[in-house]
């Protein structure tokens, strides 16, 4: 899969090339003796994946753009490329699994054996279609496992370094990419003003895009304690900045649910939930379920609920469901 042009390259310090990982799997492809097909996706990922990122952020809130990705282009049109070249099964390296429900027959997600590595949270606007029709061959394996076969198999990516960045931008400086991007697009980024919750301005901001929920560092003021950003209100181009209280909230509203263990859930429903990726979990109910969304209550508070990142419900080591936030919930 084709997804990224040479147009992404940072005038200076790209740390890789969009075209590396395309010349990676044609290697290992010729080395295992299997087909390789080349799939341009630049166009739709521009217009499905980027265009996304920088109009989340341009809205205050703050995207996770890997969950839009599994949707619109890996189990989107590189699924629908594979059908049609006769493909039975979509196999993804993806560090989870998939089983039976043995009592609903629905499909769901599991963890990884390996927890360190999981990586069910970005997938869980997944259908029951494409669970059925999806293999994790590395949810039982540990990273050490599968690069001790790599190099069994002496492949050439047995020791190449992990991805850990956004891989669309290629020198892992978004603040530099969005400017970009919102340059181009004639929305130059203009400071504003950072506000206390009273209102008062006690200092200026870069631009709301630059800052995210709960941020403390890099935010250039001087107030004699730690401060964090608390709200990002893009309409009047201000941040308001608080102390670490302030960022507890009891619960969030989420809206574009998919669920895997039910069609929905009743309200009252137990859960554990992650609100980011590295999230370990925490004890939540389901409140109140809406037409596209829920209401969740926390058991106890949690800092920096973000708007735009993902919240994916756990029962256990099974992924039932989740949502993007929409709002952190704050005792008034």
């Amino acid at each position: 899969m084709e997804h990224l042009d040479v147009s992404l390259l940072p005038a200076q310090g790209a740390l890789r090339h969009p075209s590396q990982p395309g010349r990676d799997a044609a290697c290992v492809c010729r080395q295992l003796g299997i087909e390789h097909h080349v799939v341009d996706l630049h166009a739709l990922f521009e217009k499905t994946v980027i265009n996304y990122f920088v109009s989340e952020y341009s809205a205050g809130r703050t995207p996770n753009p890997c969950v839009h990705c599994n949707v619109h282009i890996k189990w989107g049109a590189l699924w629908e490329f594979g059908r049609r070249c006769g493909a039975e099964f979509f196999a993804t390296g993806h560090y989870c699994r998939v089983l039976t429900d043995p009592q609903s027959g629905r499909y769901l997600l599991q963890k990884a054996v390996h927890l360190a590595k999981d990586q069910s949270y970005a997938l869980w606007r997944l259908s029951q279609d494409q669970l059925r029709d999806t293999l994790f061959p590395l949810g039982e394996w540990s990273k050490e496992e599968v690069r001790a076969k790599a190099r069994e198999w002496q492949l050439t990516v047995a020791d190449k370094n992990e991805s850990q960045e956004i891989c669309f931008i290629l020198d892992d400086d978004f603040r530099r990419f969005l400017v970009d991007r919102l340059a181009r697009a004639g929305h130059p980024v203009p400071p504003g003003d950072f506000v206390d919750r009273t209102g008062a301005v006690i200092g200026r901001h870069r631009g709301f895009p630059f800052y995210t929920i709960g941020q403390r560092k890099g935010l250039g003021v001087a107030l004699g304690r730690p401060v964090f950003v608390c709200e990002i209100d893009p309409v009047n181009n201000r941040i308001r900045l608080g102390d670490q209280h302030e960022l507890l909230a009891f619960g969030l509203r989420a809206s574009h649910t998919n669920w895997l263990a039910w069609p929905q859930p009743v309200a009252g429903t137990e859960v554990e939930a992650r609100i980011r990726y590295k999230d370990p979990g925490f004890a939540a109910t389901i409140e109140q379920v809406e037409k596209d969304g829920v209401i969740l209550q926390f058991t106890q508070p949690r800092p920096a609920v973000t708007p735009g990142q993902s919240v994916v419900f756990y029962q256990g080591d099974r992924l039932v469901g989740g949502g993007i936030i929409e709002e952190a919930l704050h005792r008034t």
